[in-house]
């Protein structure tokens, strides 16, 4: 059964928060991709801020509409285990596996800002 516009799953990814994440990444990838445009530490950096509240929204979204639970919220533990193992893979483990990745330790601080941002705002 697909979720309604009103079920908890759509009720979270609604979130005014979520949703100026998600039009900030769409614009940084329209304006590199398409517009070749080069912004510094946005290049850098914007798409690991913006990563775990994406992420995590879409996660507690499922959650939720599984659930049938509008107040779930993702545990701290869980939300702390996420976000190591991903950025252990992401850091770590891809750039091992494919030349395609860099590693750089400091989008690991984003990811943990993003993360700390995802959990004071919309995870709650």
């Amino acid at each position: 059964m697909a979720p309604t516009f009103q079920s908890p799953f759509w009720r979270t990814l609604r979130h005014p928060f979520f949703l100026l994440c998600s039009l900030l990444f769409v614009l940084h990838q329209v304006s590199q991709k398409l517009c070749h445009h080069q912004w510094g530490w946005i290049d850098a950096y914007l798409d690991n801020l913006l990563c775990f509240p994406i992420l995590l929204t879409g996660f507690l979204a499922e959650q939720r509409q599984r659930r049938v639970d509008f107040s779930y919220v993702i545990p701290f533990l869980e939300l702390t285990i996420i976000v190591i193992v991903l950025s252990l893979l992401f850091e770590f483990f891809f750039p091992r596996w494919s030349t395609g990745f860099t590693a750089d330790y400091l989008d690991i601080v984003y990811y943990l800002a993003g993360a700390i941002s995802f959990y004071f705002s919309i995870n709650r």
